[in-house]
């Protein structure tokens, strides 16, 4: 197994590289290995994924509007370009109150 390198080092490798994955393929270890160095050296980590461009460009009010109107969650998410868990986070974090899904029974 590979040296554990300083929390200093750490950071600059992750400044250097910008993803865990590749810090994990330089050092010759595991992800989840390199994960928690990275975390124990509090390198402020990226989140998971990628935002699209379509996602970016994303109006809230518009999800919002026709979400209340009545239009499910998939189908806004297929006309503005982005996934439904996508449009259900944004409508979750703008506070809408999410109606329960087709079939689902609480």
């Amino acid at each position: 197994m590979a040296d554990r390198p300083s929390p200093r080092q750490l950071k600059q490798m992750y400044r250097r590289l910008g993803s865990v994955p590749a810090v994990a393929s330089e050092l010759g270890v595991a992800f989840e290995t390199a994960r928690r160095w990275l975390s124990a050296a509090e390198v402020d980590l990226k989140p998971k994924g990628r935002p699209s461009r379509a996602a970016s460009k994303l109006n809230d009010a518009v999800i919002i509007a026709r979400y209340e109107r009545g239009e499910s969650i998939a189908t806004i998410g297929a006309a503005m370009g982005v996934s439904p868990t996508t449009v259900r986070t944004r409508l979750r974090n703008a506070g809408a109150t999410l109606r329960p899904r087709r079939g689902w029974t609480n």
